[in-house]
């Protein structure tokens, strides 16, 4: 097992150098065994905030799905008040729980997208959530991880899946473009070329000990 004196951390991968101050590591073998145990968390209590505002969602639901059908009206504003308050539900959700923030940047943009490609469903009129919203949503979500990456070598590694899943991600709009389920092209085109580009640089830009470490910590 390899050791960092300036960090005071243990690394369990064939790697030479720390990943956060960049020095020598050393050989460290354990003269007595080693034991680790998980830290008992007290439990925290939920937000009654947040459940208040999934109580109100829940009612809006209920109270438009009520006065459309005791009106004998179509239940097609229902659907899209429905499609709202769901996602406004689990966005909030998301928002607050406790995960790595790039992980739930990830986690709310797709919502992001979901939510409105619902909402477009219910109004018969999907087209501008695939031609548009999901493209640049995607170059988006791919320039803030980019970027992060660029400026902070030190958490390429917790940043780097999300990165490499949405790079994966922003290949479905060429997709869409092929079978021919867009309606404009350069917003897909785009988004195609910007994830393609994403992806070689995520193979050959990262050094030797971050594709080790990247290997390692996702079983590849």
């Amino acid at each position: 097992m390899k050791y960092c004196k300036t960090c005071d951390i243990h690394y369990d991968t064939p790697i030479e150098h720390c990943m956060f101050c960049h020095g020598d590591l050393i050989d460290e073998t354990p003269t007595e065994p080693t034991y680790k145990f998980t830290a008992v968390k007290k439990k925290k209590r939920s937000n009654p905030w947040l459940r208040f505002f999934v109580l109100l969602n829940i009612g809006s639901i209920l109270i438009s799905f009520g006065i459309d059908y005791y009106s004998g009206l179509p239940l097609s504003w229902s659907y899209t008040v429905a499609s709202a308050n769901l996602y406004s539900i689990l966005f909030a959700l998301m928002f607050f729980s406790h995960s790595v923030w790039s992980s739930k940047l990830t986690k709310l943009l797709l919502l992001t997208i979901s939510g409105l490609f619902l909402i477009g469903l219910t109004l018969n009129d999907y087209h501008w959530a695939l031609d548009y919203v999901l493209p640049i949503v995607i170059m988006t979500q791919i320039a803030i991880l980019s970027s992060v990456i660029l400026f902070n070598h030190r958490i390429w590694l917790d940043v780097s899946g999300n990165l490499l899943f949405m790079s994966l991600v922003g290949l479905l709009p060429g997709l869409f473009l092929i079978l021919n389920i867009t309606t404009i092209n350069w917003p897909s085109i785009a988004c195609l070329s910007y994830a393609i580009v994403t992806l070689l640089g995520l193979i050959i830009i990262p050094s030797k000990e971050n594709k080790e470490a990247f290997k390692s910590r996702f079983h590849i």
